[in-house]
């Protein structure tokens, strides 16, 4: 495609923010498309990044405002929060991320690194790649359009690192290693002549076990939800398995020393919720033992592990709660324990099917005129009333 941007750019933008601002008034495509003036780009186009300029505003705040994506580079683009912690831990002088898409990773990389080289088999997805950079004024970037399994490209690179977050088919069900393109193994396979650090994104779900290259896995926790796993090989990698949460960095890994916990229903005075991604990379055990946690494990199920312990302890990658009342789980019981403590609402936070959870919360919350807003949890056949701790508020 090979756009001017110098001459093509602020008329372009003006372009999509015009597009924009249709969109949310409620038109129609067609009608849209048809208001859309010819630019360097097709009007097809300009309507798809417009639409995504409005739903990255979930991910990317008021930066999307200056961002330019299509539907799957929006959908696997890499939060902020995420690629500058990325960017940090692969600070070198140059990186060539060899499957860019639309650049948001690049863009941090050269935050970080005198040079950076993006590579992108996509021609749309690579000019969108260009805007941005441009947007941001981002100098020291580079782009072509190769394909990363070019072995001409992996001869002729020069980079100090090379990273690649391969694209994941629609649709699957399960994933594997061997369904992203470009494949990791062969990635790996090219480019470990040129250099020992290479990094890449995989899907956080995918099993261990399909995990064919040495090196560390990284599940990386945002806002105390599971988002990626990274593979960090050769020199790159610290340990072998790791979790890190953001926005606070704490990680563990499975060289802290592992602690063995005692499976109890007894609930004492404070209950946690434990992050999906410390379960996931296996690593609870070192968790407890880096904190020195002395509780025991009251509850475990596909979306939540609850601990409890009488002393309180501080992790990111705990959610912790003050024990207020563990009573019967009888909806008369415990509305009337609400009542008591002032209870304004209550979040259920047990297994319910959700066509059932709105209708049992009204009924606990019948006549609760307090201030306060509760979270109601179920071990056993008990109800256990808590409401956050100072540490999360």
């Amino acid at each position: 495609m090979g756009v001017n941007l110098d001459a093509c750019f602020d008329e372009f933008n003006e372009t999509v923010n015009k597009t924009v601002d249709s969109i949310r008034r409620g038109y129609g495509r067609n009608t849209v498309l048809k208001g859309i003036k010819k630019t360097c780009f097709d009007r097809n186009m300009v309507f798809e990044v417009a639409k995504c300029r409005i739903k990255a505003r979930k991910k990317f705040g008021e930066l999307a405002d200056k961002l330019f994506f299509d539907e799957e580079g929006l959908r696997y683009s890499t939060p902020p929060m995420v690629a500058e912690y990325r960017a940090k831990r692969l600070r070198c002088k140059s990186v060539a991320d060899v499957s860019c898409g639309v650049g948001v990773q690049l863009l941090f990389f050269s935050k970080h690194a005198e040079h950076t080289l993006g590579v992108e088999k996509n021609p749309f997805r690579l000019e969108l790649a260009r805007l941005n950079a441009f947007a941001l004024g981002c100098d020291n970037v580079s782009l072509m359009q190769r394909d990363a399994l070019d072995e001409r490209l992996a001869k002729e690179l020069d980079a100090d690192c090379v990273f690649s977050d391969p694209a994941r088919p629609a649709g699957e069900k399960v994933r594997k290693l061997e369904t992203l393109q470009p494949n990791p193994v062969e990635v790996y396979r090219l480019y470990q002549v040129k250099t020992g650090r290479i990094a890449f994104e995989l899907p956080p779900q995918i099993s261990r076990e399909n995990i064919v290259i040495d090196g560390e896995k990284e599940y990386t926790s945002l806002n105390f939800r599971l988002n990626r796993l990274a593979l960090y090989t050769g020199e790159l990698a610290t340990c072998d398995v790791s979790a890190v949460s953001l926005p606070s960095e704490e990680r563990v890994t499975n060289e802290d020393e592992p602690m063995s916990l005692l499976e109890s229903d007894k609930v004492r005075d404070y209950f946690y919720e434990v992050d999906v991604t410390i379960i996931k990379s296996g690593l609870l055990s070192n968790l407890l033992g880096k904190i020195g946690f002395d509780g025991s494990l009251v509850q475990t199920g596909k979306r939540r592990t609850l601990l409890s312990s009488n002393g309180l302890y501080e992790s990111a990658f705990l959610r912790t709660y003050v024990v207020r009342e563990t009573l019967v789980f009888d909806v008369p019981t415990i509305n009337k324990a609400l009542k008591r403590l002032n209870a304004r609402k209550v979040t259920l936070r047990f297994e319910i099917d959700s066509k059932d959870y709105w209708g049992f919360r009204k009924k606990v919350e019948e006549g609760l005129n307090g201030e306060k807003h509760f979270y109601l949890f179920k071990v056993g056949g008990k109800a256990v009333i808590a409401e956050p701790s100072d540490i999360q508020k």
